[in-house]
């Protein structure tokens, strides 16, 4: 299981990001085996705005948003009082930005790894929560050969 960063999605998105191949692949693996995925519904609003900004398509935007929610390993989790204690406490203890410590509480609350391309998340907080770029997750991915259908 994984709690996802935005960055991993909106890198799958991009292909003249680097490492774009891999979240793309990262991700469609994820879904076809059924592997559980996480993230704060923070993540379909700074997607949403992403999108809108670089591509200047309001629709475009709001559609990706809507895909991305309607993934069917996705489950959101909604900033309550205490992922907003966690997140917090994480943002001050590892001197991380707001969103960026609302992505590692996911993590932390679901015991799940987290997939970043964050530079933050991966120097700042593997003592705590452990972080992963897409292409680690990838690369694992690989390795393990999916479980046989029952």
């Amino acid at each position: 299981m994984y709690t996802l960063d935005v960055s991993v999605v909106l890198n799958a998105y991009n292909p003249k990001e680097v490492d774009s191949i891999a979240s793309a692949q990262m991700m469609r693996l994820l879904v076809a085996r059924q592997i559980r995925i996480f993230a704060p519904t923070l993540i379909l609003v700074e997607a949403a705005g992403v999108i809108s900004r670089i591509r200047g398509d309001v629709a475009l935007a709001e559609q990706f948003a809507d895909t991305l929610q309607r993934l069917p390993t996705l489950t959101l989790l909604v900033l309550d009082q205490e992922l907003t204690h966690r997140a917090r406490r994480l943002a001050a203890q590892h001197r991380l930005r707001g969103a960026d410590a609302v992505y590692a509480a996911v993590a932390q609350q679901t015991s799940t790894t987290l997939v970043s391309l964050d530079k933050e998340h991966l120097s700042r907080l593997h003592a705590v929560i452990p972080t992963v770029t897409s292409r680690a997750v990838l690369a694992q991915l690989y390795a393990t050969p999916p479980p046989p259908f029952a």
